[in-house]
């Protein structure tokens, strides 16, 4: 029975800059795409803006694209408290609609949801999160959302397990699936719109409190090495100024460069040319750049904690993230001793093999498939 699958694309609304959770969606859309040319899948979203990068998406015969054009607020409010109007039925009915991250929806009864749930820093480390983000989170109803879900799809084992925990649900319920890695390109030389220092180690990511860049230039001062830069790639998150005025306090001067957001094709080189990546954040649900560094042949630090241990293994140094003199000893040590390097290096290369976009849609595809036998119309 061919089905008809609508998916939530609102957050791939990011234009060119896709980070963590929009890449998660174009990433396995891309790929669920070329190897389902059987059902029907349908975008939808909403936005003042056309959505261009769900529209590039759209291929095949099977795939359409439909969006509204209400201010999101106002649709965000009427989802909230009316109830309305069932996405649904925008799109003209469906059997299933899935959702690949946490939003405002609602669906008429006869529809499934499958939602996918990337971590839940929002209430583990919910200090960490601006009050504008804490509200939003609070208002999208999270608990009934994943009540009501036919199924639940985590990236991690260590989300599921959080998932249990935090909202009792039955683990039966939740499927882990977990993502593939970013792909790091050869880079083409002189790709970057500015100069990178000989040496350095490099974080890329949202510059936010969660993913601890407070900590990362704490060891970088207390590691003193003149011989390295320390290269902050990402863009500018709640707190930003709190950053620049500590390394101004610690008189790193030019020795720490912020460089905002990068492409793709600048990230690949960054990593590539990177002597160390530090990822010590203080929770992640499963963590890109990590293995895109692996991928790139970079030796890694990252938390021992959330679901970093289970997605690095052996190949990373796991690090306690709030102590500071640790992370400073462990970049001394992944810099200095070059039997550890090129170990971490041969690890990060076979364990970055076990992720892979095209896994990640055929185990979507088995989720879509279980609603096959006994679908509801959702018209």
């Amino acid at each position: 029975m061919i089905m008809k699958i609508a998916i939530d694309a609102r957050g791939l609304l990011g234009g060119g800059n896709l980070t963590g959770v929009g890449f998660y969606a174009y990433k396995l859309l891309e790929k669920l795409f070329e190897l389902d040319q059987e059902n029907q899948y349908v975008l939808f979203s909403n936005s003042i803006k056309e959505n261009k990068i769900a529209q590039q998406l759209v291929k095949g015969k099977n795939t359409t694209y439909y969006s509204k054009k209400i201010p999101n607020k106002l649709f965000n409010f009427s989802l909230k408290f009316l109830g309305k109007p069932y996405l649904d039925r925008l799109v003209g009915g469906a059997d299933i609609f899935w959702f690949p991250n946490l939003n405002f929806w609602s669906v008429s009864p006869g529809c499934p949801t499958i939602v996918t749930v990337h971590d839940l820093s929002f209430i583990k480390t919910s200090e960490l999160y601006s009050p504008k983000m804490r509200l939003w989170h609070k208002a999208i109803g999270i608990n009934q959302k994943l009540k009501n879900a036919a199924k639940i799809v985590a990236v991690s084992q260590s989300t599921k397990d959080d998932l249990i925990t935090t909202y009792d649900l039955l683990p039966d319920k939740i499927k882990v699936i977990y993502p593939g890695p970013i792909e790091v390109k050869n880079y083409l030389p002189k790709t970057l719109p500015f100069d990178l220092p000989d040496k350095y180690i490099l974080f890329l990511g949202t510059l936010e409190p969660r993913k601890n860049i407070i900590g990362i230039i704490k060891a970088f001062h207390l590691l003193n090495n003149p011989q390295y830069h320390l290269v902050l790639a990402g863009g500018a998150g709640w707190q930003y100024s709190k950053l620049i005025q500590l390394v101004r306090q610690l008189k790193l001067g030019n020795r720490v460069k912020f460089l905002g957001y990068v492409t793709p094709a600048q990230q690949s080189e960054l990593y590539q040319r990177a002597d160390l990546f530090v990822w010590p954040s203080f929770y992640e649900g499963f963590g890109f750049p990590p293995l895109e560094a692996m991928r790139a042949g970079v030796p890694v630090i990252a938390s021992a904690n959330s679901s970093m241990p289970e997605v690095l293994a052996q190949a990373a140094i796991l690090v306690d993230p709030y102590n500071i003199k640790e992370i400073a000893q462990t970049m001394h040590l992944a810099l200095s001793d070059n039997n550890l390097r090129s170990k971490l290096i041969a690890n990060g290369f076979e364990q970055v093999k076990k992720y892979s976009w095209e896994q990640s849609a055929k185990q979507m595809l088995e989720v879509f498939r279980e609603f096959n036998l006994n679908v509801p119309s959702g018209k």
